[in-house]
């Protein structure tokens, strides 16, 4: 209680001073104890860990575990079990888990590129008592499970529902926009995911050894969905790219690539990893702090800078500026050679016109648009706008999370929500961040 009074009162110091200078914000304790999360207030599980990666994990595990084992097991015969049935293959859950550990090479790869972050999962599946390969598999509930279905069935599952109109597979995922001018950002971003990890939604906030803290919502029992690292004062956001080359055999998971951007400590670290990594699948990831956002589409093979010409970025999930796309993608549209992003066939664009819908509203909305005026209400005007507000329905695509982010000279605030855009309200959480 004495922590949240002192925020509450150092929320008021600011509120009513103005003009006060970042050099006279004395007397703000440590990142650590500027927030507390409380589980029994927020519409989050909330966990708070602290130590090794694997005694957070175990933490987290220990924590959750009545929440983590529904969601794995609505993970393995819900979705992955669902999944294997609409492209017509008699497999089972043990056959794709199987198949994930002897025909691909993800584990291996974890464990030589980030093997304390598998030690972190290792924590929580220890502390929620199930099997480590069980959790492992789990945290690569994103678009590594549809490219190893593909390897699987030697179909591309994406393309297919895509051609076909498959109500089984998400048709458009994580919409991003941002502004930013004069040392100031504002960003709103949902993450859509299937409504199989619905009621699963975490925020959790690590407190690493060195000191630095996280502030990461994801769902229960894996290692991150989006977040802010609270210490230093940026953010990350990820955005599927279907259509982009992708490698199980050579590549790292990206739920690996989204915890090791968050913990690079700086947007320009989190750059120089983005091209050292070689990913198993393809992504944008947005990384904003205070000067702005700057966006990479990274495939297999190549990484590209999209830029909008602007202070304004939208981000969606149909490839717009790397041009190493899947083999599926270039035999289904006779591509060959150096391929030409701004020539593409028409079809092209009516397969991603999830994706190009949600970019004009967010162009539209916010292209001569200042920080100051993207407001957690104003970036809600938006995001309730359909297709880029999913709610939970019948349908399988849903917007599980969703945030604003604002960032200045001196503090980062993360306006928060387990749930689609205009449904549940924002918690804030606010950090004065280190230089």
């Amino acid at each position: 209680m004495r922590r949240r009074n002192l925020m509450v009162l150092i929320g008021l110091i600011m509120t009513f001073s103005p003009v006060l200078k970042a050099q006279n914000l004395i007397g703000i304790p440590p990142v650590e104890y500027q927030v507390e999360l409380n589980d029994s207030t927020s519409e989050f599980f909330t966990v708070e860990v602290k130590g090794s990666s694997y005694e957070r994990g175990f933490q987290h595990g220990k924590a959750l575990r009545k929440v983590i084992r529904p969601t794995i097991n609505r993970f393995k015969y819900d979705m992955v079990g669902s999944f294997l049935k609409a492209l017509g293959s008699e497999a089972t859950w043990e056959d794709y888990l199987d198949f994930l550990y002897t025909k691909t090479k993800l584990l291996q790869n974890a464990e030589e590129q980030v093997p304390d972050l598998v030690d972190e999962i290792r924590g929580i599946a220890d502390g929620c008592d199930l099997p480590l390969k069980d959790v492992f598999a789990y945290n690569l509930n994103f678009d590594e499970t549809f490219w190893v279905l593909e390897k699987m069935t030697g179909i591309d599952p994406m393309l297919a529902s895509e051609k076909a109109n498959y109500e089984q597979f998400p048709t458009g995922h994580c919409s991003h926009g941002s502004v930013w001018e004069n040392g100031k950002a504002s960003v709103g971003y949902t993450l859509d995911w299937t409504r199989h990890f619905e009621g699963s939604q975490t925020l959790i906030k690590h407190v690493k050894e060195d000191g630095t803290v996280l502030l990461m919502t994801t769902y229960a029992g894996t290692l991150i969905g989006h977040g802010i690292n609270a210490t230093y004062g940026y953010t990350f956001t990820p955005h599927s790219k279907f259509q982009l080359a992708h490698d199980v055999d050579k590549g790292l998971a990206q739920i690996f690539i989204y915890r090791k951007l968050i913990e690079a400590n700086s947007v320009q670290n989190a750059i120089d990893y983005l091209h050292k990594v070689k990913p198993a699948a393809g992504l944008a990831y947005a990384l904003t702090d205070k000067n702005g956002t700057r966006t990479f589409e990274v495939s297999a093979n190549k990484i590209v800078k999209f830029k909008t010409g602007g202070n304004w970025m939208g981000v969606f999930n149909v490839a717009r500026v790397n041009n190493d796309l899947s083999a599926s993608y270039k035999k289904e549209f006779n591509l060959a050679g150096e391929i030409n992003m701004k020539n593409l066939p028409k079809r092209y664009w009516e397969y991603n016109h999830d994706s190009e819908e949600r970019y004009a509203i967010m162009e539209k909305e916010i292209v001569w648009r200042t920080p100051d005026k993207m407001t957690p209400q104003k970036w809600e005007e938006i995001f309730i706008q359909q297709p880029i507000n999913k709610p939970v329905n019948e349908e399988l695509p849903t917007s599980n999370l969703w945030h604003v982010i604002i960032i200045d000279e001196d503090f980062i605030e993360y306006h928060v929500s387990p749930g689609n855009p205009g449904n549940l309200p924002l918690e804030e959480y606010r950090f004065k961040y280190s230089k």
